[in-house]
């Protein structure tokens, strides 16, 4: 199998899990979470860029489940784009769109990870970067 539809398989289901924040699930999205995981994220209404490990970034995730759980939310991803680095390896870019329809909110954001096959075989995030946009 081509590593992009191998890579694109992955990416899916992750995006797919996201939607499930709003029961307060998590623990999937974590398990394609790289233990060498590095990432930033921007959010322009504080000016800052986090940084995070695969600790962090696993809490994060556990705290937004919490927030979102019981909350209409969705997630819509757009744009997938996989550039093999090798044949372990491949970029990921997408466009996602948050959507809190209680609060009337939407974020766009740009999306860049890098997946790599582990000793186990199984694809991980091990460098992600996003760039959210402003509240509309």
């Amino acid at each position: 199998m081509p590593i992009e539809q191998e890579v694109s398989s992955e990416v899916y289901k992750m995006m797919d899990l996201h939607q499930k924040f709003s029961e307060g699930l998590f623990e999937e999205v974590n398990s394609f979470i790289s233990d060498d995981f590095q990432g930033m994220l921007y959010m322009p209404w504080n000016g800052e860029v986090k940084q995070f490990n695969s600790e962090s970034i696993r809490e994060g995730n556990r705290l937004a489940s919490q927030y979102y759980k019981g909350k209409d939310i969705q997630f819509v991803f757009t744009g997938l784009n996989i550039i093999p680095q090798s044949t372990n390896q491949a970029t990921v870019s997408y466009e996602v769109v948050h959507q809190n329809k209680e609060d009337f909110v939407m974020v766009r954001s740009l999306v860049l990870e890098v997946w790599r096959k582990e000793s186990d075989g199984k694809w991980k995030v091990i460098r992600w970067y996003e760039e959210k946009g402003m509240h509309t």
